[in-house]
């Protein structure tokens, strides 16, 4: 098997967990031991576009869903249609920004789970949405190093 074919079969992978991810449930919250909720990134963003918290609405949407969604596009165009990696490759340079911003999902995701087992009566159970998610950012992550790596072996 050629580089190419397993860069897009990872890619495909990433891109499959990815929305995947995002309607899946991510994580179970209980209170007081009666009332829970389970929590996705469909429904985060839906409960905070109807509850009128547009900032926060935005924030997620750009850095949870349009940001990884861009990444993963410009994966799938380098996969597919460029052949050759030239050090002035505008397509790298726009990927390499987008990746330094993506990562803020994960920390996202921390900062609820944190903020969940913080509160004494409250209990959080994570599910195969959050493993999903954590897939599908680390094949955009060894996808970005790869093109980091052949960049530099190029130079």
């Amino acid at each position: 098997m050629s580089k190419r074919f397993i860069y897009n079969l990872l890619v495909g992978v990433g891109i499959v967990s990815y929305y995947a991810s995002l309607f899946s449930p991510l994580l179970s919250i209980s209170e007081f031991y009666i009332f829970s909720d389970t929590l996705s990134f469909y429904s985060i963003l839906r409960a905070l576009f109807y509850g009128e918290e547009w900032l926060l609405f935005l924030v997620v949407f750009i850095f949870a869903f349009l940001l990884p969604s861009l990444k993963y596009m410009l994966l799938l165009i380098y996969g597919i249609f460029i052949q050759k990696l030239n050090p002035s490759n505008r397509l790298l340079i726009i990927l390499e920004a987008i990746s330094k911003w993506a990562m803020l999902d994960v920390f996202i995701i921390a900062i609820i789970i944190s903020a969940i087992k913080m509160k004494a009566l409250t209990s959080a159970q994570t599910h195969f949405g959050l493993y999903l998610f954590v897939i599908a950012v680390l094949i955009a992550i060894a996808c970005t190093y790869y093109h980091k790596n052949e960049l530099r072996d190029k130079v």
